[in-house]
């Protein structure tokens, strides 16, 4: 066995987004203390008299939930507004059989992949101030919903990214455009600015309309995306190259 060269370094437990899916769109929980994907193993005893009085155990079941808490916060601009994400977790929790469901994906905002999807049933509790100084609490379970979906762990943004992508003169094919994961359908060469906005926003990212915008003209556009990346692949493109630089 190599002795270790250097530290390990630790993660986070804070590091986790925690978004459902309102409509369709995903919007995330704001106003979290803590928020963490539990997986549990069901053990069953296997042990035999050959085993001479030590058990022995396998696992039978797993079981997944999220349980987390925080403070009830929202915008107070104009009068209070709980924030999105909190209110609809409090609503559904407040409901019985399918209208208590929600479907959720939690992920970490660190380097990790960890990237969970899943359908839950409700728990929420508004806990009881201890004080009359105290600040309104809650805490909630998202419950057992059976096998969570691994995904590819959305975007965490970073700020708005610039880039400028240029088609060569291409006069004919197609070509698509990757972000966060994900790959657009084929595209024209001609397409207006409109229909490659278009072809962003259809990507399942979470993301809506106004996270994007597309200007310029048809074969140079300079796109805006809310952080990350923008590759494509021009290979269908005919009489032209397909390149793409960050602003």
């Amino acid at each position: 066995m190599t002795a270790p060269t250097q530290s390990l370094s630790s993660t986070l437990a804070r590091d986790w987004i925690l978004e459902v899916l309102i409509g369709s769109d995903w919007t995330r929980v704001r106003g979290l203390t803590s928020v963490s994907p539990i997986f549990e193993g069901a053990l069953q005893d296997e042990s035999t008299i050959d085993d001479e009085g030590y058990a022995r155990e396998i696992a039978t079941g797993l079981s997944y939930r999220i349980e987390g808490g925080g403070k009830r916060k929202g915008e107070n601009t104009a009068g209070f507004v709980d924030d999105p994400g909190q209110n609809y977790l409090r609503q559904l929790g407040r409901k019985t059989g399918q209208a208590n469901k929600v479907e959720a994906r939690i992920y970490r905002r660190d380097d990790l992949p960890d990237a969970y999807q899943g359908v839950h049933p409700v728990k929420w509790t508004d806990t009881a101030a201890s004080d009359v100084n105290a600040l309104q609490e809650f805490s909630f379970t998202l419950g057992f919903g059976g096998k969570p979906e691994e995904i590819t762990k959305p975007l965490v943004p970073s700020g708005a990214q610039v880039f400028n992508v240029d088609l060569g003169g291409a006069t004919a094919g197609t070509f698509t455009l990757t972000w966060n994961g994900q790959t657009t359908d084929t595209i024209a060469f001609n397409a207006t600015n409109a229909t490659v906005k278009t072809a962003l926003v259809a990507l399942d990212d979470g993301y809506k309309a106004a996270d994007f915008t597309v200007t310029g003209a048809a074969g140079e556009y300079v796109i805006t995306v809310p952080g990350g990346t923008v590759t494509g692949d021009g290979t269908g493109l005919t009489g032209g190259a397909l390149t793409i630089i960050a602003a």
